[in-house]
């Protein structure tokens, strides 16, 4: 179907007169009259009534029923038009736990907002259990949760781990690297940073020591940070918070239990979105392998400022 053909069958719908739908397509009302013909032949039926002498057209019963249709054909053609002259978007929902998305994921989101593509992303906070739930279910397109299941048609992998320091506003005992012993778990802001981490701190910390709060998240206990009180983050929010004047960060001279992140997707999922989540998987393994170059730095600025020896690269190359 030629889109000349429909386009002057519409006008002359909407105007009702030969001359006038000549004028609003600048071409001759011969050149109207000649398309209105062909149409009608490509249709078989009589679309306009041209009443000889008459000024106005009217549509014959065929011709109402056949101008939805143009219009639909031409209304889709602008859309298909529109959709090739315009930036292709690359739209998908992400799922992280918090302190994913509020200290290492943050500065991600700020470098897709200047990518070469246009990136619509919904980000959701979520637990890691609603995370891997709502992968399953195609709410997510992709999954950043803190640890590992086994899920049918849920692809797992192990992105990121990292192990812990102490935040606190000063210097514990005037010691740069400090053992459990050196801190007092009545003054612990406590957060759950997974079972391994569970049973690493009871080893330290008895239950009978019950910590000044318990939260869970990160931006709580730095809210609620004062002179006295402490509590275990990961390297990541270590670094960002390293660059605040308020917040002092200490090493530990025990191994810690590492915080171990996963990116996890539907293999169904995968497919029918595959262009969107190979380059979002790409860009964001990126981020973080640079990321944790940072924390390497972080922690040799660290020891070299405190004249201790280093001892936690290995922590970041596991």
């Amino acid at each position: 179907m030629e889109k000349d053909l429909l386009e002057t069958f519409v006008t002359l719908a909407n105007v009702q007169n030969i001359s006038k739908t000549a004028q609003v397509l600048y071409i001759s009302q011969a050149a109207v009259s000649h398309r209105l013909k062909k149409l009608e032949e490509h249709v078989g039926e009589e679309l306009i009534i041209r009443n000889k002498g008459a000024k106005h057209t009217h549509l014959t019963a065929a011709g109402a029923r056949f101008l939805p249709l143009a219009q639909n054909w031409l209304r889709l053609d602008q859309d298909l038009e529109n959709f090739q002259h315009r930036p292709q978007t690359l739209e998908l929902t992400i799922g992280t736990v918090n302190s994913v998305n509020n200290y290492l994921f943050s500065a991600f989101y700020n470098q897709l907002k200047t990518d070469p593509l246009d990136w619509r992303l919904h980000i959701r906070t979520l637990h890691s259990n609603e995370i891997y739930e709502q992968v399953r279910l195609h709410v997510l397109d992709i999954g950043f949760p803190l640890r590992e299941q086994r899920v049918p048609h849920i692809r797992v992998r192990k992105i990121h781990s990292e192990t812990l320091m102490v935040v606190s506003r000063h210097k514990i005992h005037n010691k740069t690297v400090l053992m459990p012993s050196d801190l007092d778990g009545r003054k612990q802001i406590y957060i759950n940073w997974g079972a391994d981490y569970v049973h690493w701190h009871s080893l330290y910390f008895p239950s009978y020591i019950m910590p000044k709060f318990s939260v869970d998240t990160a931006k709580i206990a730095v809210d609620l940070l004062d002179d006295t009180t402490w509590f275990f983050a990961p390297y990541s929010i270590c670094l960002e918070l390293r660059k605040r004047e308020d917040c002092y960060i200490s090493g530990l001279a025990v191994q810690t239990p590492s915080r171990d992140m996963y990116m996890i997707t539907d293999t169904q999922m995968e497919k029918m979105k595959r262009r969107e989540i190979t380059l979002f998987k790409w860009r964001i393994i990126h981020y973080i392998r640079h990321k944790e170059k940072e924390f390497i730095d972080m922690l040799h600025r660290f020891h070299m400022e405190n004249q201790t020896e280093y001892v936690f690269e290995k922590d970041m190359r596991k």
